[in-house]
């Protein structure tokens, strides 16, 4: 079958690609930008729950991210348009997260967490490429903290009566969000532990496989 450059695995492995070779940035970066995209967050620290991604990511290289996450322009559900947008819609993303994880620091429960060992990588790009990048890159990475939680933007009353999320069970301290008991924290930590024992299971889907080792040429 020849190749076709177009087909959606191989644009997604470009973005990937695009994103994981951009060079690394403390959380949140140092200067504020403009635009949309997308965006990965690595830890390097020594908490107990992240040890054996850390050592999966030897040298400090951060091969592998914590979490995957996109921003898109203002009024991207209003439909496509060429124009970029002139808010600094990414780098806002990354700061709230650099936010909720000081949170986490400040509130002095889980002592190991520290916003200085974070890292992030990110990518701006057209509206027309944001979700593929950001779907690839989670699904052939599958990382850890997607699902739990951290990315939710729901605060305030009304939410403290609800279901703490997975992410603030396990690094408690973000304001309007309800504190899990300690089921729900093993539960977390469980989650974490599978997510990073997942990175050495090839994937089932061939397809999803032949994109990962398209990626990780690269990284």
């Amino acid at each position: 079958m020849p190749f076709d450059p177009l087909a959606v695995e191989n644009i997604g492995v470009t973005l990937a690609v695009e994103l994981l070779e951009q060079p690394l940035s403390p959380l949140p970066p140092e200067s504020n930008f403009l635009g949309a995209g997308v965006y990965a967050i690595y830890y390097v620290g020594d908490h107990p729950a992240y040890a054996p991604l850390v050592t999966l990511d030897t040298n400090g290289q951060c091969r592998y991210p914590v979490y995957i996450g996109k921003a898109v322009r203002e009024n991207a559900k209003q439909g496509f348009t060429l124009s970029p947008t002139k808010k600094a819609s990414l780098f806002g993303r990354l700061k709230n997260h650099a936010k909720s994880i000081q949170a986490a620091v400040d509130a002095g429960v889980d002592t190991h967490i520290r916003l200085s060992d974070f890292r992030c990588r990110y990518l701006v790009l057209n509206d027309a490429y944001i979700t593929l990048a950001e779907s690839v890159l989670i699904t052939t990475f599958r990382p850890a903290w997607n699902g739990m939680g951290l990315g939710s933007n729901g605060v305030g009353t009304p939410r403290m009566a609800g279901k703490a999320s997975l992410w603030d069970s396990l690094h408690p301290g973000r304001s309007g969000r309800p504190i899990g008991d300690s089921a729900r924290y093993t539960e977390a930590a469980s989650k974490i532990k599978e997510s990073i024992d997942m990175l050495g299971i090839p994937h089932s889907d061939p397809r999803t496989a032949k994109m990962l080792e398209k990626i990780m040429r690269f990284v």
